[in-house]
């Protein structure tokens, strides 16, 4: 298993899909796993099993209070490797932070 923390800045509460990648194979359809923030609170998620530990991308909903709409964006890894690939951001930091949800809006570190 793979674990992240979390860090919900967007001002929304967040339902949040990780799309897991099945194995190293980034063409194979994704794992998912799912899990809520609140807007402002920071999460320690475990996610995947002993093969698939690597994210192939996020998807964000939340929903908008002045329109009241329900909003989805999603963003899948197309390409591995180092920075400053969405990949490389993913898999190589452990504290995932989502300062905004339209075209995740997302910072990590260490």
């Amino acid at each position: 298993m793979a674990a992240k923390t979390f860090i919900n800045n967007s001002g929304h509460y967040l339902n949040v899909t990780l799309l897991i990648r099945q194995g190293d194979n980034i063409q194979k359809p994704s794992l998912t796993q799912q899990f809520s923030l609140d807007a402002g609170e920071s999460k320690n998620v475990s996610y995947g099993d002993k093969t698939n530990i690597y994210l192939n991308g996020m998807v964000f909903e939340w929903k908008d209070a002045q329109t009241q709409s329900l909003n989805t964006d999603r963003q899948e890894v197309i390409a591995t490797g180092v920075a400053p690939t969405f990949d490389w951001v993913l898999n190589t930091h452990s504290i995932i932070t989502i300062n905004g949800v339209n075209e995740l809006d997302i910072s990590a570190s260490n």
